[in-house]
């Protein structure tokens, strides 16, 4: 056992194209499942799926890469401006409140406050500028994935018989039951709150467009990728959108900020009532937690799994409970 985690520590760079084949796998089981009850073979049925993932792909690519490439040009045209302007308010706010006749230490300080956001900003800057060329070189890494995500899936029921297996026969059927709530609770969540996110993406990237806004599909994929993260996603997701909107004027921001209101309260009281419900069974205050929890441990992508993992905490404990309890009856 201990040998085992070993060599998965010391081989844990190359495990992520692993991670990713098996959460496309058990992704894409359900589909392959549909299909077989039409008298679809396995092996066909993963090839359809497959053929249909490559056509939406290049469908992607050919019809929206070069919108978004476009946009982002525009942008990359207009960035250096609009940090200037950025950088011209900053200097004549520092300017007008030396001039206000604050006290010299209270100046001082807010002057060391400035400069110190205006570093930050850089710094990070230079960190997304520093990572890039090795994360487009795990990109290549991970094209793997896809290919490993077909060899589980054509083997989908023998390496779940065979996880089984290795579980002693008094506790396989306990097992049993502990992964079928898991997947029950996990699909749930994945189902609803994706479709959820492709609706107010959608959504928002249709109303900054009728409002006049550039970069609407942009701006909506932006959102939508930011809504699936509960609470915090939605407002995580309207800066940058805002930020994109003041380029343009503070006129449009104003519509922007308005059109994004409008919809997250369009999905709050109608669209994910409707659609999710309960879907994993969480408290709130369950839910920030796990939020802000996930979020200090693994930033970002800690947020975006903080909910799904803590469906399946919340899983293990009850189970854990049942089998206290059953123990002691």
């Amino acid at each position: 056992m201990l040998l085992g985690i070993l060599i998965l520590f010391r081989v844990r760079a190359i495990l992520g194209p692993f991670f990713l084949a098996f959460v496309l796998a058990y992704l894409l089981n359900p589909l392959v499942v549909v299909l077989e009850r039409y008298k679809i073979s396995r092996n066909r049925a993963i090839a359809i799926v497959f053929f249909l993932i490559i056509a939406f792909c290049a469908t992607a690519i050919f019809l929206i890469i070069p919108i978004i490439y476009n946009e982002l040009s525009k942008l990359l045209v207009i960035l250096p401006q609009t940090i200037q302007s950025i950088t011209d308010m900053i200097e004549e706010f520092r300017n007008q409140f030396k001039a206000t006749g604050l006290p010299n230490r209270v100046a001082i300080v807010l002057d060391e406050h400035l400069i110190q956001g205006e570093t930050m900003i850089a710094d990070r800057l230079n960190q997304f500028l520093d990572n890039l060329p090795k994360a487009l070189s795990s990109v290549t890494l991970y094209m793997l994935s896809p290919v490993i995500a077909i060899y589980i899936l054509a083997d989908w029921k023998g390496l779940g018989e065979g996880f089984f297996r290795i579980i002693p026969q008094r506790w396989r059927m306990e097992w049993r039951r502990l992964w079928q709530d898991i997947n029950h609770v996990v699909r749930q969540f994945v189902r609803g709150d994706l479709f959820v996110a492709v609706i107010v993406g959608i959504m928002i990237g249709i109303g900054v467009k009728l409002v006049g806004m550039d970069y609407a599909l942009l701006i909506g994929l932006i959102c939508g990728i930011f809504d699936l993260i509960p609470y915090f996603g939605p407002a995580i997701g309207a800066v940058p959108a805002i930020l994109l909107a003041l380029t343009h004027s503070p006129v449009m921001a104003l519509k922007v900020t308005l059109v994004i209101f409008f919809v997250q309260q369009l999905e709050g009281n109608i669209i994910s009532p409707k659609l999710m419900g309960e879907s994993v069974g969480l408290h709130p205050l369950w839910v920030v937690f796990a939020l802000l929890a996930c979020g200090e441990i693994a930033g970002f992508w800690g947020m975006f799994l903080a909910v799904p993992l803590a469906a399946v905490i919340r899983v293990l404990f009850k189970h854990i409970y049942f089998r206290l309890v059953s123990t002691k009856v």
